[in-house]
């Protein structure tokens, strides 16, 4: 016999014994019935939902599976190409599926495409091409087993809760190889409870990872708009008991019933319909130079933005800007002679800056008497012009004007839906028009103008990921879409219409006019990637390409600059270079909580992702902590630097705190942060104290936007719910501190346009008293009716001002849960 020609016999590979347990029966090492859809113990808890078997339990065991199944979205199974049809019982109802013993080829990722997951992204950027990490093949009996199931239960389980307010986990864990079948299976007989006291193969940071980020959107049918799916959309579904603590509320305070109408005006803002909606005529140059207030007034605002907008946004070349103010005060009088394209620009730079100025020092300065939507109005006929422009060939005025409007919106909350549309066009726009390739490149601009566009288009890049992160959205551009340079490290004096020759770019750890958008124009090719990677509709990455996003952003953060000023008396020098060192902190500490988030939520039931727990509760931690300290510096300081990512980390800690009260259920693994919550004595009081501190912040802000109100109502009922599920035993007190700040908020607000017409006839409504001293002195809130209070079925009697089912509710319609935490679908 030859032995060269004798064939080794292949080492079969032990096979593990298949799981029947759901996910959580197992987690918990409890006996599970196996149901399914859910099991009987499951079915009890208060996420039925979480209910999941393995693959392998329904392939075992297809007679599980009933003909309803079939019911989906498609509205029947998607029948499949195969060549063997699989042999099912004649009871088990289910249509046979065919298979074949092909392999994928090596060439396809086929994982990701039966996912539909997506695979045009080169994330390039990072050492060793992180997240371009090799795609796996996968068995072909894997692959069966996999299009079994979605023939069988239709397509493979949307991330979106689809019922409102139940915590549903999104993570799809990754599809190992399974080992080749044996030719002696075991029955289904001979399998007993023992798979209980199994573990899982532990998730290893090289696994590919597939991640369904959950979305938000609203509306049905045809109808519907898409809110995105980023930090917000993940946190606030971590809140399952918002709707009954809000009820409770509800039925407790009656006084929401008799200040239903002048409340629901808060909510819509009270500029709705006299300001916002009213029409008016096309504006023109002699319309647009009347609206400007009297030069005292100007000269403050535009000294505001230059100090603490324009720094942060590169948009004018301020010299040239100044002295072109200057000649529109001296022709002032003479309107066919100045430029509507520049009085529009006055306008909206007044506008940004509107909110932080005091409005007492501004009527103080002002010939006539200022009017509170002033900044609005301004707003409203400036986007009006630039509506009417029409210009063909976009040039830097135009570019300008778009970024400035777009400030102008966000400052005073207005268009917020549509700003990522507008950035998104602003960008293809600046594209066009040639900005994202290097100006040096083409001979006919001058030295001046290609600074002034690597600044323009690095500022609309800056602003179209910044809106990008805030609504859960991708950004238009990556960094190989372009090849413009930052702009350099210099002051505005420095350069010219005139000049000839570059000048030299200072060191960044000199303060300049353009320090800011140096130093943080290194980070911004990550940052893009970490955006577009995070809120696209899978996350297929390894986890090591999070730690090593996560390195690569804790590097820019430890190479902030600490920009000592000369002139310690300088004032306005510091606060600059304060709010420089606070925005790119803040910043980068955004991009690490969209990184960390959808990992952090699904830590307790996966030691791998503790890291990012940890980092979550971090960066949360330190971005409120820049907040408060910017916010006892001036409250300028503490405006310029709220925004989105103030909400984003306030619930971020909420959500850490809540879930440590809330998820009864032990962790498959101590993490570290919950341990320290519940050790450690005042880190819990400390945190609420740094989230209350953001919301009076948050408050000073809404009070100045034309609708503010859902938010800040949304906060304070989280926090209070926080605090309730924390210290039960105080939860009445904590309700009625809903209740108060929602009556402070309406009556501060109303009493601020007290005496502006477009308030309308109906005036200050109910809130002409006060209405939170009535509160107040009013005994304490009427304790909330038990559902068990009549055995016999009965309804308990309504109390006095209390609506029965079915007609307007006051208070969910003022907080809109709809919109902030659910997405529906019709049934």
């Amino acid at each position: 016999m030859d032995v060269q020609g004798t064939i080794q016999p292949e080492r079969v590979r032990k096979r593990r014994r298949r799981t029947m347990a759901c996910t959580q029966c197992r987690t918990r090492k409890l006996r599970c019935d196996r149901e399914y859809p859910t099991c009987s113990r499951c079915l009890k808890s208060r996420t039925p939902s979480k209910c999941t078997y393995e693959d392998g339990f329904l392939w075992q065991q297809p007679t599980v599976v009933p003909t309803t199944t079939f019911a989906s979205d498609r509205g029947s199974a998607v029948s499949m190409s195969r060549d063997t049809p699989i042999e099912t019982p004649p009871e088990s109802r289910i249509a046979p599926v065919s298979t074949r013993s092909e392999a994928f080829p090596t060439s396809d990722p086929p994982r990701l495409a039966m996912a539909g997951g997506p695979m045009h992204h080169n994330y390039h950027g990072l050492t060793g091409h992180a997240l371009a990490p090799p795609y796996r093949s996968r068995p072909h009996d894997k692959e069966r087993k996999d299009c079994f199931l979605e023939t069988v239960l239709g397509a493979p389980k949307a991330a979106v809760n689809q019922e409102p307010y139940v915590n549903v986990g999104v993570l799809q864990r990754p599809k190992r190889p399974a080992p080749a079948p044996e030719q002696d299976m075991q029955a289904p007989s001979q399998v007993d409870d023992a798979h209980i006291d199994e573990e899982e193969d532990p998730l290893l940071p090289t696994d590919q990872l597939d991640l369904a980020p959950r979305m938000m959107m609203r509306g049905r049918e045809t109808q519907t708009r898409f809110s995105g799916s980023g930090i917000f959309a993940s946190l606030v579904a971590q809140f399952p008991d918002i709707k009954s603590f809000a009820e409770e509320i509800k039925l407790a305070t009656p006084i929401f019933a008799r200040l239903q109408p002048d409340l629901r005006r808060v909510k819509r803002g009270l500029l709705k319909h006299m300001v916002l909606s009213r029409p008016f005529p096309d504006p023109t140059t002699a319309s647009l130079i009347d609206m400007l207030p009297s030069r005292g007034v100007v000269d403050e605002l535009v000294g505001l933005y230059i100090a603490y907008i324009e720094c942060t946004h590169r948009i004018l070349h301020v010299p040239s800007f100044l002295r072109e103010l200057d000649q529109l005060w001296a022709i002032r009088d003479s309107p066919a002679s100045i430029s509507a394209g520049f009085t529009v620009q006055v306008l909206l730079v007044l506008a940004c800056a509107w909110n932080l100025a005091d409005f007492a020092s501004l009527q103080s300065k002002s010939a006539g008497e200022l009017k509170c939507q002033s900044a609005v109005e301004w707003t409203l006929h400036a986007g009006k012009w630039i509506e009417n422009l029409h210009t063909k060939r976009p040039e830097i005025t135009s570019m300008r004007l778009s970024i400035l409007l777009i400030l102008a919106r966000n400052a005073h909350g207005m268009k917020r839906s549509q700003a990522w549309l507008t950035t998104s066009t602003l960008v293809k726009q600046a594209m066009m028009a040639g900005y994202h390739r290097d100006p040096s490149q083409y001979a006919r601009i001058s030295v001046f103008n290609k600074e002034m566009r690597r600044r323009l288009w690095t500022t609309i890049v800056e602003l179209d990921l910044q809106i990008a992160l805030d609504r859960g959205m991708p950004p238009s551009v990556q960094s190989f879409d372009y090849d413009a340079a930052p702009g350099l490290n210099i002051y505005d004096d420095e350069i010219h219409e005139n000049s000839t020759e570059v000048p030299e770019s200072r060191p960044l750890s000199e303060v300049t006019d353009s320090s800011f958008q140096s130093i943080l124009s290194r980070s911004l090719p990550l940052r893009l990637q970490a955006c577009s990677l995070m809120n696209s509709p899978r996350i297929s990455c390894r986890y090591d390409d999070i730690q090593r996003l996560d390195g690569e952003l804790n590097r820019h953060l430890s190479r902030i600059p600490a920009w000592v000023t000369a002139d310690p008396s300088d004032i306005v020098t510091q606060h600059k270079v304060i709010l420089w060192k606070g925005l790119i902190e803040t910043k980068l500490c955004q991009s690490l909580l969209s990184v960390h988030t959808p990992f952090a939520i699904e830590a307790r039931q996966e030691s791998l992702f503790a890291p990012s727990a940890r980092t979550r509760m971090d960066v949360a931690t330190r971005i409120l902590s820049t907040q408060r300290r910017l916010h006892e510096v001036s409250r300028t300081l503490s405006l310029c630097m709220l925004g989105e990512w103030t909400i984003q980390a306030y619930i971020s800690i909420c959500q850490v705190l809540h879930a440590t009260e809330f998820d009864t259920s032990p962790p498959s693994y101590p993490i570290s942060s919950t341990f320290i919550l519940h050790n450690i004595p005042g880190v819990p009081e400390s945190l609420i104290s740094l989230v209350e501190r953001a919301l009076i912040a948050l408050e000073e802000r809404s009070l100045l936007m034309t609708k503010g109100a859902k938010d800040y109502y949304f906060l304070s009922t989280i926090v209070a719910l926080v605090k309730a599920r924390l210290w039960p035993a105080q939860a009445s007190m904590y309700k009625q501190q809903v209740v108060e700040r929602v009556l402070s908020f309406a009556q501060i607000l109303f009493s601020r346009h007290m005496n502006c017409d477009h308030l309308g006839d109906k005036g200050m409504g109910n809130f002409k008293n006060n209405q939170l001293a009535a509160f107040m002195s009013a005994p304490t809130m009427a304790p909330v009716m038990q559902p068990e209070f009549d055995h016999n079925g009965m309804r308990p009697p309504p109390q006095p001002g209390a609506i029965s089912p079915g007609e307007f509710d006051p208070f969910l319609e003022i907080f809109d849960w709809e919109d902030l935490t659910s997405m529906t679908f019709p049934s």
